[in-house]
């Protein structure tokens, strides 16, 4: 995948000690404008992670101080995928739900028989 590598996927680590993976959209002097930004989180077992750094709140775009940056770097293409799959989960999510609809509009669901089938009792256990 070559365009991956133009993407500009960044790992920042916070005065407060937070880390963040997200999008860069731009930068200025004072602050960069980056796009679902992920906390990086470590489970006990040692492996990382993402998680929603506003987990409440629908908005996908923040910004960031540079004060507040201790460092940034580019993440290597390993993780530009994985945080780009973490990314748009909600994206396939409502997609899904919404060809789900679609699909069983109109449809009839209840249990009808045809007429070769026979009646099963139910086997209570």
């Amino acid at each position: 995948m070559e365009s991956i590598k133009k993407v500009d996927i960044r790992h920042f680590k916070l005065t407060n000690s937070e880390d963040l993976i997200c999008y860069v959209q731009s930068s200025n002097e004072q602050s960069f404008i980056v796009e679902r930004p992920a906390v990086v989180q470590v489970t006990p077992e040692g492996v990382f992670t993402f998680g929603d750094w506003f987990p409440f709140s629908d908005k996908k775009v923040f910004k960031i101080m540079k004060r507040f940056v201790i460092n940034h770097t580019e993440v290597v293409e390993e993780t530009k995928e994985s945080y780009i799959k973490y990314s748009c989960q909600d994206i396939i999510r409502s997609e899904f739900e919404a060809m789900s609809e679609y699909e069983l509009e109109g449809e009839n669901l209840t249990d009808e028989r045809s007429d070769n089938e026979e009646d099963i009792e139910p086997t209570i256990h």
